[in-house]
């Protein structure tokens, strides 16, 4: 009796302990778990904070743009917009104290080349059959000369016009249309319609160069700080052009520097006044340049608490000076290679 006693009090004491340590797992697993959803919640409190900046950095843009408006009809690196970048502004909390920071930068996304002027596609008329697309032989030049300064085939520019027309038929032997993307493990049909991201160069064949060696994407990156892709085909501000695209439209260097001296000192308002300059462009990319734009971008960076956001917003500014968010992601803005092998 004695024994059986024993045993008894034995395994109750075992059962305590395993009970004892359950309840501590449980315990600890509870704790976990609230910490883990306390950390889940502030994160999304700050994302969603985060994104009010960011909205409201774009309304500050808007106002920037609007008021520019009324104060001249051309677009210059000395209009309020582009002079309202600076340095990082200070985000505090109701204490005082520091929690973030948030860099703006305002650009004239017509100062870069619009992929889709390389190709003019037929409005809808109804009753009528579309007329085959027509490209723009000086945009589709200078589109070329981008390419060759940063040893892109040429045959690439076929592959885009394919990308963009609405039909089924190539530009030629080398470019490529939806039966070819169709037979890839990943497969996909052309867009037919004008690129919405520049980031879409990376889907469209590159004819002689072998995408899987990372090839393709190293050719692409050096390109992508000097082109954008907006929604209709635009002109090229001469005011804001990056020397990159100057020089892409038949100027040399030297011109480039000349005109940026004095695009430095006031804007340029009559390309009669810069004639000089812009001798031995070609009279059609010369038709090309205005000196008013519509499409803006806001990029920055937006530090606040543990979160990190990049701004890229593309803004439409109407003639009547209505501006209009168009596109919105989180993705850096690319840089020149240089400058990146410079920071």
């Amino acid at each position: 009796m004695p024994a059986r006693l024993h045993q008894q009090r034995g395994v109750a004491l075992i059962t305590a302990l395993l009970l004892t340590a359950l309840a501590v797992i449980l315990v600890t697993a509870l704790f976990v778990q609230q910490r883990y959803s306390i950390r889940l919640a502030t994160n999304f409190q700050q994302l969603e904070q985060a994104y009010q900046y960011v909205q409201a950095a774009e309304d500050m843009a808007s106002v920037y743009l609007k008021r520019d408006l009324t104060q001249n009809q051309t677009d210059s690196l000395h209009d309020i917009w582009a002079l309202a970048s600076h340095e990082p502004l200070r985000i505090d909390d109701d204490a005082g104290e520091q929690i973030g920071t948030l860099a703006l930068r305002i650009e004239d996304l017509q100062g870069y080349f619009n992929i889709n002027d390389i190709l003019t596609l037929p409005k809808a008329d109804a009753g009528k059959d579309l007329e085959p697309p027509e490209p723009h032989e000086a945009m589709l030049a200078v589109f070329q000369r981008l390419l060759q300064e940063h040893e892109i085939p040429p045959a690439f520019t076929n592959s885009v016009l394919d990308w963009i027309d609405p039909d089924d038929l190539q530009f030629s032997p080398d470019s490529a249309e939806s039966d070819y993307y169709l037979t890839m493990e990943h497969p996909y049909r052309t867009r037919n319609a004008y690129l919405v991201d520049p980031g879409e160069l990376a889907m469209i064949k590159m004819d002689g160069v072998d995408e899987q060696s990372g090839e393709k994407a190293r050719l692409l990156a050096g390109i992508m700080p000097y082109v954008t892709a907006l929604p209709t085909p635009t002109a090229i501000n001469i005011n804001t052009a990056l020397p990159e695209v100057l020089l892409a439209m038949g100027l040399n260097a030297e011109q480039v520097t000349a005109l940026d001296n004095i695009r430095k000192t006031a804007p340029i308002e009559d390309l009669g006044t810069v004639s000089d300059v812009l001798q031995g462009m070609d009279d059609n990319a010369r038709n090309a340049l205005k000196f008013s734009s519509n499409y803006f971008r806001l990029g920055g960076e937006l530090r606040y608490g543990k979160t990190r956001l990049f701004l890229n917003s593309i803004l439409f500014r109407s003639p009547e000076g209505e501006v209009h968010v168009i596109m919105r992601h989180f993705s850096p803005i690319p840089t020149p290679r240089k400058q990146q092998e410079s920071t």
